[in-house]
Parts: C-alpha cells; structure tokens; sequence
C-alpha cells in the first residue's frame, strides 16, 4: 500500500446501508472533514463522486461493512462485496470488484459498460485486506 493512501474499514454486523452510511461519515468526519458528493458529470450534489477538502476520496458498501479510501495526492477507487454475492455474470465477486474500483478511479462509474473494462490493464489494483466473507480492491493509477 503506498504509504500516502489509507484504507479504513467501518464493520457493524447486519447494519443496514443507511447505517453503514451514517457510520462511515462519522469516521470521515473525524479524519477527513465533512463528505460531500459531486458528480463529474452533471455538477448535482446529491450523487457523484464523494468529496472531502483536499483529499481524494472513494467508498464502497457491502452488507455489514464499508470501506473509506483516502490520499492527499493519489486519485482512488475502492469497491466491496461479499464473497458470496451474484454479480451479473459473466463476473466473479472479485472480478466485479476489481471492475468497479476502476471505475471509480476513473470516475466513469457505471456510465460505462463493465464488459469493456481490463482492470489490471487500467490501473494498479491492491487487494483489499477484509474480514472474511469479503472481497474486494483499491484501484490506483498506473505508474
């Protein structure tokens, strides 16, 4: 893990999303400032990409726990899931995630087709290290 990326995990055990949500922004909030979202796009604040000042920030959600990337110089995308989760096929849950994370990073989010994405050819994808049960990656930029 580059030293000026950190990765935190927020786990509350059947929480349900509003929740993990509340409970990820109080830790954001303790170490980051405020979150906010912009979505790269349309400029609206109630969707996009989340945003805290002078930071580049991405999050991710699966049952149970969310994950809060951050960096000071590094653009990120993070995604989680559950190890047991269908994602549509032809996709395995860590393939799925390793798609999203970069989409993420790239801020494309699902605008674009997952089909047409090649993770490690994209970015440079870190395993997440989660709780069992989870799987999951932190997509930075190539080098």
């Amino acid at each position: 893990m580059p030293s000026d990326v950190e990765v935190r995990l927020v786990e509350r055990p059947g929480a349900d999303l509003r929740t993990l949500r509340a409970a990820v922004h109080a830790v954001a909030g303790e170490h980051l400032g405020v979150l906010g979202r912009l979505c790269p796009h349309c400029a609206a604040t109630t969707h996009g990409r989340p945003r805290a000042p002078g930071v580049h920030v991405s999050l991710a959600y699966a049952p149970g726990l969310a994950v809060l990337a951050s960096s000071p110089t590094t653009p990120l995308g993070v995604d989680v899931e559950r190890s047991d989760v269908a994602p549509p096929p032809p996709f395995t849950p860590s393939s799925w995630t390793a798609v999203e994370a970069v989409l993420k990073l790239t801020g494309e989010g699902l605008r674009r087709d997952p089909a047409t994405v090649r993770p490690h050819d994209e970015a440079r994808l870190l395993p997440l290290d989660l709780p069992p049960g989870f799987t999951g990656w932190l997509a930075l930029p190539q080098r």
